[in-house]
């Protein structure tokens, strides 16, 4: 270990990377802070080097920057790339096609340090289940990271234009824009938004940053040692306590609080305990064990079990454990030993980059191929057909216009779920005589719509997430247009699992098409209260297909994919749940 290195705050890290990997795991309900906590001493640590390198530097500053740019990229991109490889690799030979081309976008997003603005506008929702299944999700970090490694370094550049006082203007610049940061992070309604990009983080990086300026180490008195283990007990607690004793946006910003305090308490900390050499050789390895322990546990769950048992648990983190050591001594340690040579300064630049070329490249191949890498009959996929399968269902905005027939007028309303059911109705026995109109989403609530309201005959509304305020809002859009509400129709919701990965990995077994999931119990509650709730207006999908046990079919009886990912049909279910519904009763 680098003997300049600061232990406490590597076992700091240790803390922080065991929380997370424990709650990626699903054993820590708040271990995703840990990142937080690495937000922090990212901003205390990165302000001490641009402290030397800009702050105190009269010229040179545009060499200083790209400098310090090019340190931060040596040091993050070769271990990503690695394991950009890895993923692409394994899921060539495990993924659905839809699941490989989600990767593959990720893989360039993550090489071009961009991975949180895509979860932004994909996912969206950094605490969806599906995430657990993605080997990148987690790379999020290190594209915000990168970010404020960019943008972080101009403030400094600023502070420079006070020649009497740079420092006491880097403070006040930092401290406005933290507590700016801080308002965003509360008054943001978006939670992709508050999650994914740099307002609502700033003040977790700002504030280790003003704490690197405003703080000299002195030596510690007993009350201040004492106070910063209560703070050590406190984070810890934080993120291991899993009642909700606080909100968590309070909790978020308590972390990060007394990880300042953390930072700053080194002669408090440097003991035999605190600064503990195991844990610190862990912390020093954080970044080896952050990129690697999701790569795992993702392709754990999509190709084996979203279960574990203990001794599965355990061989899973042997296996990271393995990876992050080859990681970090052969790649992060040596990457400063070749760099210190010119010959080898020369092989590191060439593989580096053609290494980026390559995988981005071939990632984006694959993205453009939509993830088709063999036949796949069960999702009506032929290799050999260069077919966009997304195109089956977005056939459905294309209805989003008046009704133009004299056919029985079926007016569909949703999101996703509502292009979905549109897409049943044409594929059912029905189709002939009725046309079908599509609005997506709330834009409904426009006026523009009332007219193709006032002439529907009936209205189906069928959207992720439908709940009683949905129902009452779309009540009194169809009385405002003057249509019967006995006429409209609440399209119950669906769920088939968390990923078809698992029952795709056993293609090969006699009994794959019998194979079988069981319902997540938020959508079982949610099915059974509208039910109740609205009688005869309500649709169940689930109760169409369920069995005695409450589990759904994977498989159609023709041996299709009843859902691509396991909440929107495929091709076959849409066929399928076409025939199975009673369409008499809504004409």
């Amino acid at each position: 270990m680098d003997c300049n290195r600061l232990k406490y705050i590597d076992v700091l890290k240790a803390f922080a990377i065991m929380a997370v990997v424990l709650y990626h795991s699903g054993f820590m309900a708040y271990g995703y802070l840990g990142v937080d906590v690495f937000l922090v001493i990212s901003g205390y640590l990165t302000t001490k080097s641009l402290q030397r390198r800009l702050l105190a530097d009269n010229g040179g500053a545009g060499e200083g920057y790209l400098g310090f740019e090019f340190d931060r990229i040596v040091r993050l991109l070769p271990l990503l790339l690695i394991a950009g490889a890895t993923c692409m690799a394994l899921a060539f030979w495990t993924m659905l096609p839809d699941d490989y081309e989600n990767l593959s976008e990720s893989v360039v997003a993550t090489n071009l340090f961009g991975n949180n603005v895509l979860a932004a506008i994909t996912t969206k929702n950094y605490w969806d289940v599906v995430n657990e299944y993605k080997p990148l999700m987690h790379t999020w970090y290190v594209g915000v990271l990168m970010q404020f490694y960019i943008v972080y370094p101009i403030l400094f550049f600023l502070a420079r234009l006070d020649k009497k006082n740079p420092k006491r203007t880097l403070i006040v610049m930092l401290f406005a824009l933290v507590v700016a940061s801080l308002a965003v992070y509360f008054v943001t309604d978006d939670v992709a938004k508050r999650f994914y990009y740099l307002p609502s983080r700033f003040f977790e990086f700002g504030v280790g940053g003003i704490a690197a300026l405003v703080y000299a180490p002195k030596t510690a008195k007993l009350s201040h040692r004492c106070f910063a283990y209560v703070c050590y007990v406190l984070l810890l607690a934080s993120m291991i306590v899993n009642r909700e004793i606080i909100p968590s946006s309070v909790r978020l910003v308590a972390v990060v609080a007394l990880s300042v305090v953390l930072v700053v308490s080194g002669s408090s900390l440097e003991n035999k305990v605190t600064a503990n050499r195991v844990f610190a050789k862990l912390g020093a390895a954080s970044f080896s064990i952050f990129v690697w322990h999701q790569v795992v546990l993702a392709f754990y769950r999509y190709s084996i079990s979203n279960r574990f048992t203990i001794w599965g648990y355990a061989a899973l983190l042997a296996v990271v454990a393995l990876l992050s050591w080859l990681t970090y001594h052969f790649v992060e340690q040596k990457t400063g030993k070749w760099l210190q040579e010119k010959k080898s300064k020369r092989a590191f630049y060439a593989i580096t980059v053609g290494a980026f070329i390559v995988l981005t490249c071939f990632a984006g191949y694959m993205y453009w191929r939509g993830g088709v890498v063999r036949d796949v009959p069960e999702l009506y996929i032929n290799k050999s057909e260069q077919v966009d399968h997304k195109a089956y269902n977005d056939r459905v905005y294309q209805m989003d216009k008046p009704f133009e027939t004299d056919k029985r007028h079926w007016l569909v309303v949703g999101n996703s779920f509502g292009r979905d059911f549109a897409n049943v109705i044409l594929e059912s026995p029905v189709s002939d005589c009725v046309e079908v109109s599509y609005i997506y989403g709330e834009e409904y609530k426009n006026a523009k719509y009332m007219e193709r309201f006032s002439s529907a005959d009936r209205v189906f509304l069928s959207s992720m997430g439908t709940d009683e305020k949905d129902v009452e809002e779309m009540e009194q859009v169809c009385k405002s247009a003057g249509f019967n509400v006995d006429n409209l129709v609440i399209v119950g919701t669906k769920n088939f699992g968390e990923s078809n990965g698992q029952f795709y990995a056993k293609r090969h077994r006699p009994d794959y098409f019998m194979q079988r999931t069981e319902i997540a119990p938020e959508y079982v509650e949610r099915n059974e209260r509208l039910k109740a709730l609205y009688g005869d207006r309500y649709l169940d999908l689930i109760g169409l297909v369920k069995d005695e046990k409450g589990t759904m079919p994977v498989f159609t009886p023709d041996h299709h994919f009843v859902s691509q990912d396991c909440r929107h049909f495929s091709k076959g279910g849409t066929i399928w749940f076409g025939q199975l519904i009673d369409w008499e009763k809504y004409l």
